[in-house]
């Protein structure tokens, strides 16, 4: 597997998640966003026709060397300190520059695999390497569920005040 920018060449309409709207998102909103600079998304693909002729062996007939196997969507952000955890909430001045992820998502053929750790550890890495560039205190996310939520807490993620399905992971 490998993770990429979207383009136009990637097969946005045979990827199903099993959340209606963040397939719709990814096929009607995600270039146009891309275009206007408001996020940039990233997708999961083959990594070379090998690849795609394993997954053609274990069954997955449909997947070829453009189909998207998982994506999710970054863009910068500012959340107030107010809304984070007390214990974090401290440390940083009213507003705090942030990556938003805004989407992460896995086919749901491929779901409990540990796509979605890797696409997150993904994100994490390219946020963190544009922190060093321009200033963000860390990552900001909105859990679609309470799934998602625990998704994300695994991964060191804290809950916002009153808000169980804002998440937030301090980069420094």
């Amino acid at each position: 597997m490998k993770v990429q920018a979207l383009t136009g060449n990637h097969d946005r309409s045979g990827f199903d998640c099993g959340v209606e709207a963040l397939n719709l998102w990814l096929r009607q909103t995600a270039l146009q966003h891309q275009a206007r600079g408001i996020s940039r998304t990233f997708v999961a693909v083959a990594a070379d026709k090998s690849a795609v002729n394993d997954y053609r062996a274990k069954g997955f007939d449909d997947i070829g060397e453009s189909s998207i196997l998982g994506f999710f969507a970054l863009a910068s952000a500012f959340v107030l300190a107010d809304d984070l955890a007390p214990e974090l909430a401290k440390r940083y001045p009213r507003q705090i520059p942030v990556t938003r992820l805004g989407r992460l998502a896995v086919r749901s053929d491929l779901q409990g695999q540990g796509l979605g750790g890797l696409l997150l550890a993904d994100a994490v890495t390219r946020s963190r390497n544009a922190a060093l560039s321009v200033g963000s205190a860390g990552i900001f996310a909105d859990a679609k569920d309470d799934a998602a939520a625990r998704f994300y807490r695994r991964y060191g993620f804290k809950a916002c005040r009153e808000q169980a399905l804002k998440l937030y992971l301090p980069m420094w």
